[in-house]
């Protein structure tokens, strides 16, 4: 099989980035390109009472994106050099929908995503976002939990 690019989501969190460290030592071994992939949830009139004044939504939306874009960079930037080329991108949508499009608009070969474990009513309530790309990506899904405390 033949991987030449990755699509990695990340929410910031420390399961992204252990799933990222994992993209990163597949990336290597097959000399694949990374794609790292933050979507931000767009911000909706919906959301807010009708008391509430809302200022100009595309200029929060820019400034989020701005923001995202600046810790898409941080992020990559924290794994250190590496050899593996690392490309960044921020999309504004529902997540699930966002990590599959991208894998798409980027022929990815694999996506590689944390997972944060939820069960029970967590997992029923919030869902997961792992499970949904699982089960409507465009190409194979390695979710990546982190490692059990040892006792």
């Amino acid at each position: 099989m033949q991987i030449q690019t990755i699509v990695v989501p990340t929410d910031f969190s420390e399961y992204a980035e252990h799933a990222f460290t994992w993209a990163l030592g597949l990336a290597a071994d097959r000399k694949a390109k990374i794609v790292l992939v933050h979507a931000a949830q767009a911000i909706s009139y919906l959301a807010f009472p009708e008391s509430v004044y809302v200022p100009d939504l595309q200029k929060m939306e820019a400034e989020m994106i701005g923001d995202a874009e600046k810790r898409v960079a941080e992020f990559a930037a924290k794994q250190g050099a590496s050899t593996v080329s690392i490309e960044t991108r921020v999309v504004m949508g529902e997540p699930v929908w966002e990590i599959c499009q991208a894998a798409t608009r980027e022929h990815a070969d694999l996506i590689v995503m944390g997972s944060h474990g939820r069960t029970g009513l967590a997992h029923v309530l919030l869902g997961s976002v792992a499970e949904r790309v699982v089960r409507h990506a465009p190409c194979p899904v390695l979710v990546i939990r982190l490692p059990k405390p040892t006792k």
